[in-house]
């Protein structure tokens, strides 16, 4: 999405509410699978989300809406699923590089504990 305006939206699709659902396709070189799936968790409470079968490098994704939702409280949970799978990403490329040093962390963590165990 374009920070100033708005007019890029996920894929170069423009987010459109119809039927009470919102349909997009997902890129899976900028947010995992799981990244997705996590998002779809967050805004479980507005809306369900259908992810479909995998294209190559991308996924689609249908927000299912109920019956009494509004155009714009649907078009404002879409855009926070797609922050949410931004955190998510983020979330999950910082653990990612961080991995070695938590395994470090806790192998000395672990050390300490056995020798104070042997004294």
């Amino acid at each position: 999405m374009d920070p100033v305006d708005g007019a890029h939206e996920p894929a170069g699709e423009a987010l459109a509410f119809q039927d009470c659902r919102i349909r997009a396709t997902i890129d899976l070189r900028v947010y995992r699978l799981s990244a997705v799936q996590k998002a779809a968790y967050r805004v479980a409470d507005k809306c369900t989300a259908v992810l479909g079968a995998l294209h190559g490098d991308s996924v689609p994704i249908t927000l299912l809406f109920p019956p009494s939702s509004t155009e714009s409280d649907a078009l404002e949970t879409a855009r926070r699923f797609f922050q949410e799978a931004l955190d998510q990403e983020l979330r999950e490329k910082i653990g990612e590089e961080t991995a070695p040093l938590r395994t470090l962390l806790l192998a000395h963590a672990f050390s300490n504990q056995a020798r104070s165990a042997l004294t």
